[in-house]
């Protein structure tokens, strides 16, 4: 099951296979301005972009998962924790299904040692956060 989700967020998040850092879109950012959900210091866009309806933004920074982990947990004291398949903060009620983050906001943090083989960065940057915004 750790392996399915896994691959289903990898999927929703890796556009195109296209491997270089990219811009976020305007509309995008204005969005995840609106949404609430801040984004760590330094963070650095990758890719995303899940349609118009639901926004999902990958970010890669050199801090410590636990680091970004503790800033977004501090930021929303009130979502729940999905740690079972992974580690989802998201605005809901907790429950064990990993599809009790669906369609909600979200924010993932997790250690992905690719992204500097994937995007051209830093050998550093392998600290992963994906946003979704429905």
């Amino acid at each position: 099951m750790k392996k399915m989700i896994i691959t289903i967020l990898g999927c929703m998040f890796f556009l195109g296979g296209v491997a270089v850092a990219a811009e976020l879109s305007d509309s995008h950012t204005k969005l995840l301005k609106e949404s609430g959900i801040p984004l760590y210091k330094g963070a650095q866009f990758i890719n995303g972009g899940l349609g118009d309806d639901v926004v999902g933004a990958r970010f890669a920074t050199s801090a410590a998962v636990d680091d970004v982990r503790t800033f977004y947990r501090a930021a929303f004291p009130g979502w729940a924790l999905q740690s079972e398949y992974g580690w989802t903060l998201y605005d809901g009620k907790l429950r064990k299904s990993p599809a009790a983050f669906i369609g909600k906001k979200s924010v993932t943090v997790q250690e992905n040692k690719n992204l500097p083989e994937w995007f051209g960065l830093p050998q550093d940057m392998t600290t992963e956060i994906m946003i979704v915004v429905p």
